[in-house]
């Protein structure tokens, strides 16, 4: 049902089938390695024209899940230090103090003669 699925959106040239097939077919990918082999394999697998499956956005949709599954990840550490570095900020806008627009203040100048 799936498969059959897949191959209608595939030959309308629907959006987004090609992260779908990643997704679906995952395992077959990693085993072949390359998105060259597994068009092969896949227009064999849906009875599609192999012309059909388009190449460049087969390995566009291979580059975006990589990317995701690398985002995904979080180092050991990261996710402490990021919460102490937005506390540490929170303590510094708090502890600002600015000045209105009646006080006596004097403006200065920040430019210095050389």
């Amino acid at each position: 049902m799936l498969k059959e699925f897949i191959r209608k959106d595939l030959l309308d040239k629907s959006y987004g089938v090609y992260p779908i097939i990643l997704e679906v077919y995952s395992k077959e990918m990693a085993r072949l390695e390359t998105p060259s082999r597994f068009r092969r394999w896949l227009a064999i697998e849906l009875d599609v024209p192999i012309e059909k499956i388009n190449l460049s956005s087969l390995n566009s949709a291979l580059q975006q899940q990589r990317k995701k599954k690398q985002n995904m990840k979080v180092t050991p550490g990261k996710q402490e230090a990021d919460l102490s570095k937005a506390g540490h900020l929170e303590d510094k806008i708090e502890g600002f103090k600015f000045s209105k627009p009646n006080s006596g203040d004097e403006k200065q100048s920040r430019i210095k003669e050389l």
